[in-house]
């Protein structure tokens, strides 16, 4: 474990250490706000950057919203809106991205509408601005930082988009199962709030593929990979891992498949695991 305070400092690389390190946001490593990362968890992140390791934030956020890690310093790769889209935060700019087809979209919608009718849409469509967030009238959004154009149903579906916000009435869980019976061939269903939403991508796409594809292009190892999530949407990211920890706050379905559990996530829990080798 190195005391060094200097994160910009390169230290010798242990043997053990991961060579990539991948960690979601919300809940994992931002405070309880959403709005900040800790100097302790960022120094951390450096550290491993400096050491060699590939540094990747993976979260359901789209690019957008990456504010909080960006204006901490984060230069690196952020995978996000739950795999849909690979950005390059250096180059602003897009390097992959699998987006759902508007006949996929009312597809799925039609089948849910069969399934249940009280739902509300919003997509967020590929880009980098606030624009791309496009909402029915009635729908809320469960996080107050977030913002939408808002539009009628077809138009909504008219066009391809990175990620489709189902907010219905019940549990989060409950609305996923519902979606799951009428999608799960066709579309990739997940959640990572209990508040009523569902977050849906095209067939295949997770954090988890996304980050293979990462790690097959700089010729690493999934067992050389460290990743810290807490929420449902992070299940594929932890079970591909070589090493996977769920927050102390995690969701039971997150604490029953990783390989520990950390500290609760404002208590600094990315730095704590990541300083026993940064």
């Amino acid at each position: 474990m190195t005391t060094s305070t200097d994160p910009t400092r390169p230290a010798p690389k242990r043997p053990d250490a991961p060579a990539m390190v991948v960690t979601d946001l919300d809940g994992t490593l931002l405070d309880e706000s959403g709005m900040k990362i800790s100097e302790r968890n960022m120094d951390a992140l450096n550290r491993a950057a400096a050491a060699g390791a590939h540094v990747v934030i993976a979260t359901g956020r789209p690019i957008w919203w990456l504010g909080p890690v960006i204006e901490a310093g984060f230069t690196g790769i952020a995978v996000c809106m739950n795999g849909a889209v690979v950005y390059d935060v250096a180059a602003d700019e897009i390097i992959a991205a699998s987006p759902l087809t508007p006949d996929t979209m009312q597809t799925f919608v039609t089948g849910l509408e069969r399934e249940t009718d009280t739902f509300s849409l919003a997509v967020e469509r590929l880009g980098i601005t606030l624009q791309a967030c496009i909402a029915e009238h009635d729908y809320d959004h469960p996080w107050a930082f977030g913002y939408f154009q808002r539009a009628d149903r077809a138009e909504l579906l008219a066009q391809p988009a990175a990620k489709l916000l189902v907010r219905g009435r019940e549990d989060s869980r409950s609305l996923a199962l519902a979606a799951r019976a009428v999608g799960a061939e066709e579309v990739s269903i997940t959640y990572s709030t209990d508040d009523g939403l569902i977050e849906v991508a095209a067939a295949g796409v997770n954090k988890g593929t996304a980050l293979a594809e990462l790690a097959a292009r700089w010729d690493i190892n999934r067992q050389d990979v460290i990743a810290f999530g807490d929420m449902p949407n992070d299940l594929e990211m932890l079970h591909w891992a070589g090493f996977s920890v769920g927050m102390g706050n995690g969701h039971p379905d997150v604490h029953a498949i990783v390989s520990e559990v950390g500290a609760q996530h404002h208590e600094d829990a990315v730095a704590q695991i990541l300083e026993r080798w940064f």
